[in-house]
């Protein structure tokens, strides 16, 4: 499918605002959880600590690697329209569905992430 420069633009920048919000979001929940093992010396609940802190480390990772993609993606697209400013409304490029597969997936993910981590707050407090 073939997007112009001028979609694909506005789609990073989409992209950017959503990565940059998980990341805010994942700092939000690592101080929750440190609130929680403050508070708590159960090894069950030791053990999930431990989990949520892993995944939100996996997380902040993924999260790091894909604002990088997009990052160069834009910086492609600027390339492009600077050199043909004519054809910006043109849709003359492929659209990244590999972005939009990752964005999806990762969305996913911390959706079903942040409800499992508010469960376990549930239990908690």
């Amino acid at each position: 499918m073939k997007d112009s420069l001028n979609h694909a633009h506005l789609l990073c920048e989409d992209w950017k605002r959503e990565l940059v919000f998980f990341k805010e979001e994942i700092l939000i929940f690592k101080t929750r959880l440190n609130e929680v093992a403050q508070k708590n010396t159960a090894s069950d609940i030791l053990m999930q600590v431990e989990h949520f802190e892993n995944k939100f480390k996996i997380m902040n990772n993924h999260l790091d690697e894909l604002l990088h993609d997009v990052n160069l993606k834009s910086v492609n697209i600027f390339q492009q329209a600077a050199a043909k400013p004519q054809y910006i409304s043109v849709k003359m490029i492929d659209s990244d569905e590999n972005i939009q597969e990752l964005m999806e997936f990762t969305n996913k993910d911390f959706t079903e992430t942040k409800k499992e981590f508010y469960h376990f707050l549930a239990k908690v407090f």
